[in-house]
This record gives C-alpha cells, structure tokens and sequence, in this order.
C-alpha cells in the first residue's frame, strides 16, 4: 500500500487519489459538466426491468423464445438484498 501513498500540501503522507480532478476554475459551465461526465459513479447494483407477463413468464422463461431464462434483479421479492434474491432465483 506503500506504493499509493504521497506527501501532501501539509507536509502529510495520504494516498493518492487516481481520478479525475476538478477543474480549476470551477465557474467554467462546459469544465465541471465534463468533470461531472467523467467520475460520475454509483454504488448501486445495475439490474434491468424485465417485466412479468410481457417478457417473461411466471418461471422466469423469455416468452416466445424456447430454452432462455432471464434472471432479473427488478423481479420478485421486496424483503432481501438483491443478490441474495437473484441467487435464490439462478439456483
């Protein structure tokens, strides 16, 4: 970890941060909206919107389309964290 560290400012070792840094001018429209652009992130986990009925049956089957299965975190339960749900639903 040694390797990601630095000395700042303050004559203080921090790590390194690897991304991209605020413009310096920070009045500059067009320069924070590309700042924006390119560190924009999210913790969240991605699942898409298949939806029961139309894209898949009650067992999870593509409709119209033999052999597929679509396991989708935005179907199904409310009650648990969504990977365990999605697990479940694979087994």
């Amino acid at each position: 970890m040694e390797r990601f560290k630095m000395v700042d400012s303050n004559e203080e070792i921090n790590f390194m941060y690897f991304g991209p840094s605020l413009p310096t001018n920070q009045s500059d429209e067009s320069a924070m909206e590309e700042f924006c652009r390119s560190s924009v992130t999210t913790i969240w986990h991605y699942h898409g919107g298949c939806t029961v009925g139309k894209v898949v049956d009650g067992d999870f089957r593509v409709m119209g389309v033999n052999s597929l299965r679509v396991v989708d975190g935005m179907l199904g339960l409310r009650c648990c964290r969504k990977e365990r749900e999605v697990e479940a639903k694979a087994e």
